[in-house]
């Protein structure tokens, strides 16, 4: 317990030198219905699951299917926004991002997304790939078997509005075929 009140206490301070830290920035669009946006702000709901327990609650962020040229679409760029606020936020929260096949190109969707947030100023050692997936069935199939492995309580799952609900959907079936007590949230994009 003591040790859980240390790691709560180290990412509250990390939170707030972040965001102190930040440049300002406009006010984002709503992203969602009202009441379920997503967020990284320091007493949003998406925050206060990932601090329940650091170490077993991870960040998830769904790819998408990339450009002929490797391009990054919108609304990845919309999610890997997203994850890189909520990861910078949070430090001692892993992040998987998910996405396999790119078609021609000879890199998965999940190393894409790695640049991106590495430009977004997430370190390198907070993420993990999976990318085998090439659908959301499979990202949800693959992530449950990676976190569960992994002693994970519960996940944020990062996509876009009109995304989310199958996702989820895919996410707790997953999560009940393996037979993983998992509990997931939205982070909306």
């Amino acid at each position: 317990m003591r040790l859980r009140v240390i790691v709560v206490a180290l990412a509250i301070v990390a939170a707030l030198a972040t965001s102190l830290a930040a440049p300002a920035r406009a006010a984002p669009e709503p992203r969602a219905a009202a009441g379920d946006l997503g967020s990284s702000e320091l007493f949003s709901r998406e925050s206060l699951f990932l601090w329940q327990s650091p170490p077993t609650r991870y960040i998830v962020v769904l790819g998408a299917k990339m450009g002929t040229f490797g391009q990054t679409p919108d609304i990845l760029s919309a999610r890997l926004d997203t994850a890189a606020q909520l990861a910078r936020s949070h430090p001692f929260n892993r992040m998987i991002v998910s996405g396999g096949n790119t078609w021609w190109l000879p890199v998965s969707e999940a190393q894409f997304m790695n640049l991106g947030l590495i430009k977004r100023r997430v370190p390198v050692w907070q993420m993990v790939n999976e990318g085998r997936s090439t659908s959301t069935v499979q990202n949800a199939s693959y992530t449950v078997g990676m976190i569960k492995a992994m002693g994970a309580t519960g996940a944020l799952i990062v996509t876009n509005g009109f995304h989310m609900p199958r996702a989820l959907k895919d996410f707790r079936d997953a999560a009940a075929k393996q037979g993983a007590r998992l509990t997931f949230q939205p982070a909306y994009a």
